[in-house]
């Protein structure tokens, strides 16, 4: 998902204000992120309490993913691993954006708070930032669309699974 596409990709769509809007506020991450071929997956490694791996070089959650790991001074970098690997590990979960076999288990659900409401959301993966503490990469859904996200612990309330 990453970045969401707005008209520079498709002059002939309708606007999205609110698309245009986030991609406008969403710098990209300095590191490079490689594209996955298939039986490959990007990971970046160091979440916790497992890692996320994709499919999607653009995923919106990978793009956050990396961004925090930058702003958390973590070096490790996205990396391509071969799917077959994985299936041992158990310090990595497919993201729910970008792989639809996933364990939704393993992620939490939570609250989010927007500035102007609070939005149920999902916690996929946290990080320490040495200015903020710990901060989370969270997805949830504004005005029909999954946005990907970082949030701190501080914007967030673990709830409930149901």
């Amino acid at each position: 998902m990453g970045r969401k596409f707005t008209r520079m990709f498709d002059p002939e769509s309708p606007r999205d204000l609110v698309a245009e809007e986030y991609d406008a506020h969403q710098p990209p991450p300095s590191m490079p992120i490689p594209r996955a071929a298939r039986g490959w997956a990007l990971l970046l490694p160091g979440g916790k309490p497992l890692s996320l791996y994709h499919q999607l070089h653009d995923c919106a959650a990978l793009l956050a993913d990396a961004r925090l790991s930058e702003r958390c001074g973590e070096g490790h970098g996205v990396r391509r691993v071969r799917l077959d690997a994985l299936d041992s590990r158990q310090d990595c979960v497919a993201c729910l954006l970008c792989i639809k076999e996933t364990d939704y288990s393993k992620f939490k659900s939570c609250a989010v708070d927007t500035g102007a409401e609070r939005r149920k959301g999902t916690r996929l993966v946290w990080r320490v930032d040495p200015v903020a503490g710990w901060s989370a990469v969270v997805i949830y859904r504004l005005r029909n669309r999954l946005v990907a996200d970082i949030r701190t612990e501080r914007e967030l309330e673990e709830l409930a699974d149901s």
